[in-house]
């Protein structure tokens, strides 16, 4: 099962934003949003709230899987829609958010990707502009968001992508949010991305492996949407390869070519193109690569 579009997935869980840009509503007696998405997905968000059966005065809070900006762009326009939420995340992403330079970088590629949408003047006039966000609470792993009904959220930390990655399992649903802690699908839904271990490659390993442990039956991913049944234990399986062979994989190529330019410009064309996620143009790919090459090989290759 892989659902590709925004939409009611099951009593509990509703899939909102867009197919590149995936938020997710978890229903208890209460709800919280997991995940905090790019600007240019709020129009989208406007029109699925209002056509939302659950009482949005009942979403009480919003996790925040980790710091990157297409994955927080869309906060300040919830906590303005809905100024009762309480913004959650991790100790280090409420640091990177007091950052000057971090917020104006946020900012500038959520406008950047409103103006490639075509939905500048919706997102000012839906004030979803990215002005930075105030985090009300920071969470460590093995909090629990109990939501009431049975549904229980429970915070993983999951570094490597990021300092500050952190995904949540609901035990009652087996299911997983990994944001990009978990190589999350190319755009056709054939096979696992590129691993993107920008922070730290071993910490990247032993969070999928903690991953991995837990009992799931449903992956909702930040991109490309939800996937359950039997593609949930083929992803596990076709990631947990590519991500313990990685390093070795990459050595080859690099022992073959001997130019580290050339193996970052390749493989940052090919994840380009499989994942087609158009906020991240040709050159914020590269640098984007580059950065990750160096965590996986670390002194196997020349310094920068």
């Amino acid at each position: 099962m892989w659902i590709q579009q925004p939409g009611i997935i099951n009593e509990q869980i509703e899939f909102l934003g867009a197919h590149k840009n995936c938020l997710y509503l978890l229903k208890g007696k209460e709800g919280i949003l997991i995940g905090g998405g790019m600007s240019w997905v709020a129009p989208a968000l406007e029109k699925q709230f209002a056509a939302m059966k659950f009482d949005p005065r009942k979403i009480r809070s919003l996790v925040i899987t980790h710091s990157h900006f297409d994955h927080c762009g869309a906060v300040p326009y919830l906590k303005r829609k809905f100024p009762h939420l309480k913004i959650l995340a991790s100790p280090y992403a409420k640091e990177v958010f007091s950052k000057e330079k971090a917020v104006s970088f946020i900012a500038t590629q959520n406008e950047k990707m409103a103006g490639l949408q075509g939905v500048q003047e919706e997102t000012k006039r839906l004030r979803a502009q990215f002005d930075g966000i105030q985090v009300d609470q920071t969470v460590a792993d093995g909090d629990i968001l109990d939501l009431g009904g049975g549904i229980r959220a429970q915070i993983l930390e999951v570094p490597g992508h990021t300092k500050c990655s952190i995904g949540v399992y609901v035990p009652e649903l087996q299911a997983l949010f990994p944001t990009d802690a978990f190589p999350f699908p190319t755009a056709d839904g054939k096979e696992p991305s590129f691993p993107s271990a920008q922070y730290d490659f071993d910490a990247f390993k032993k969070s999928f492996q903690k991953m991995a442990a837990l009992s799931v039956k449903m992956l909702a991913f930040d991109h490309h949407g939800v996937f359950g049944g039997d593609r949930v234990k083929d992803l596990f399986c076709q990631a947990l390869e590519k991500v313990m062979e990685l390093k070795e994989s990459l050595l080859e190529e690099y022992r073959q070519i001997r130019d580290f330019e050339l193996l970052a410009k390749s493989k940052a064309a090919e994840s380009r193109m499989k994942s087609q996620l158009d906020f991240l143009d040709e050159e914020l790919q590269l640098i984007v690569m580059k950065t990750n090459l160096r965590k996986i090989l670390g002194d196997s290759i020349p310094a920068a």
